[in-house]
């Protein structure tokens, strides 16, 4: 920069400085715009969106077949390797010196129960000072080692499905093709078969079958994404209600269809359920204690070891309030083609933790005791009242939006969700068949970042409730919003969620503005 001093004895020195201080000015503004680098915190390919941990107990690595597990996904994404002793909170130090984006725990059935989901769940939130999920994580297990290495090398992406088969409505445009038995009372029996050339059949228990062996034959078309409801067990799924005609059942490491749902051996000449390798998605939104792995043999292993599935997400318990698993499937089916069914998953996490510490912030810290024995509900209030958190157990009856209510199911759901595969398979719903009501685009200059959602249909926009979520690619620091308030956004270190995304009446553009300064990779 030009040193002027217009006090010179120079006849012309004030002519001087009348023209160099304009161009001083200007010559500082360039130098302060060259210092200003444009650049994106949501580009694909950054070092922290590669950043990539792979964490399994010392014992599980001593056995060489699991250690093959662990080793290849480890080549698979260039990862780092850490090792832990007992449970999976002894690796806390570790994962979060490295905070890598995308976390698998490589674990044998014997291990990942429902403490193990439980005590991963609260790792990855503990990894840094915020309360938030710290890392997008799964578990790979399987029945044998061999099956869990299926996972981690037959995860080819992208992967974008096309075909379903449910127990629960979804959007059935989003598909190719689509066959439902509808666990809807109105009315009860109802099925939905859309077929590859666009054609749909509707009827009400007019398939002349038990409902277990129609499920079992539309297995047999190969779905993308399977989704179930109503009562589910650690081995098996009951046929939707009310009606229950049927279940299906794991026995001997397969999958078999009983009529009768009290059954639990097959005959001696019934014939199991014809393996489906293709890789798919599944996805026991309304089932309980489906993601519970309790044995070797169970639906978790079974369903990853034998019919193709690359990720799951389940409960490990028995669910009442389902907002873990029904807001996630909400998540994903809002913008189809946007988030994958892991970062559905991460979102839905974030937006159960914002509403705990909108109840009470001391709720956070709470953890209901979730051993390998029966979980009971009664338990769990009273140790909330124990606990002397914001809630009176006398009101927990009513319902909806009542806090009570809201605060016991938020915190039986946090950490009793299990997700099942390689975290960074990228699964999505195909964006083509349902037109995105809104776009999104942050751009970067600096320290200050402006997220702009352009928005396409207002009046789906101004109707949609589920928050958008935006993983970032690379971590920031230092936070600051400047604009847009009113829609509640959430900007954490590695992502945001706009909790209030709706836009007012004419609006055409949302606009959130922020300061932040992005966190160097830590290196390996």
């Amino acid at each position: 920069m030009f040193l002027i001093n217009p006090v010179k004895k120079n006849p012309d020195s004030r002519l001087l400085a009348k023209t160099l201080f304009p161009l001083s000015l200007a010559l500082a503004a360039l130098l302060h715009t060259a210092c200003a680098t444009e650049y994106s915190l949501v580009e694909a390919d950054t070092p922290y969106s590669r950043s990539y941990a792979v964490v399994v107990s010392k014992a599980t690595y001593a056995d060489p077949a699991w250690r093959n597990v662990a080793d290849t996904l480890v080549r698979k994404h260039n990862a780092t390797l850490i090792q832990h002793e007992g449970t999976p909170d002894n690796a806390r130090a570790d994962l979060a010196r490295h905070l890598a984006r995308h976390t698998a725990f490589v674990a044998t059935p014997d291990e990942c129960g429902r403490s193990y989901i439980a005590r991963v769940h609260r790792l990855t939130r503990q990894l840094d000072d915020d309360p938030w999920l710290d890392t997008q994580w799964g578990v790979i297990t399987g029945a044998t080692p061999a099956a869990a290495l299926r996972l981690v090398t037959e995860s080819v992406q992208p992967f974008e499905i096309k075909k379903a088969l449910a127990t629960t409505h979804l959007n059935e445009t989003l598909f190719d093709e689509y066959f439902l038995l509808s666990d809807s009372p109105d009315p009860a029996g109802a099925w939905t078969w859309k077929k590859p050339d666009g054609t749909v059949q509707r009827g009400v228990n007019n398939l002349g079958k038990n409902d277990a062996l129609v499920w079992a034959e539309h297995l047999e078309m190969s779905p993308d994404l399977i989704v179930t409801s109503s009562h589910g067990f650690e081995n098996g799924v009951e046929m939707p209600l009310p009606l229950r005609r049927g279940i299906i059942r794991v026995f001997a490491g397969k999958l078999y269809p009983f009529a009768d749902p009290r059954q639990t051996i097959p005959p001696a000449n019934a014939t199991p359920i014809a393996p489906t390798p293709n890789p798919k998605v599944y996805f026991p939104v309304g089932n309980c204690l489906v993601g519970h792995v309790n044995a070797p043999e169970c639906m978790v292993t079974t369903m990853m070891s034998r019919y193709g599935v690359n990720q799951l997400a389940g409960y490990t318990v028995n669910t009442w309030f389902g907002r873990a698993a029904w807001d996630m499937l909400a998540q994903w089916q809002t913008l189809p083609g946007r988030n994958s069914f892991s970062e559905s998953f991460f979102f839905n996490q974030q937006h159960l933790l914002h509403d705990i510490a909108a109840i009470d912030p001391n709720a956070l810290a709470y953890n209901p005791r979730l051993g390998p024995g029966p979980v009971e509900l009664r338990g769990h209030l009273l140790d909330m009242v124990a606990a002397k958190l914001k809630f009176d157990p006398r009101r927990i009856r009513n319902r909806g939006k009542d806090p009570d209510y809201q605060l016991a199911g938020l915190l039986w759901d946090r950490d009793t969700l299990a997700f099942y595969g390689d975290p960074a398979w990228r699964a999505t719903l195909n964006h083509e068949k349902e037109p995105r009501f809104l776009r999104t685009h942050l751009h970067s200059r600096g320290d200050t970042h402006t997220l702009t959602l352009t928005i396409a249909n207002a009046p789906a926009a101004a109707q949609n409730t589920t928050p958008i979520g935006i993983p970032l690619t690379t971590r920031i620091k230092n936070i600051k919003l400047l604009e847009g308030h009113a829609h509640a956004p959430i900007i954490a270190d590695n992502f945001i969620l706009i909790l209030k995304p709706q836009p007012q009446p004419n609006q055409e553009t949302i606009t959130l503005k922020f300061t932040a300064d992005p966190i160097q990779p830590p290196s390996n």
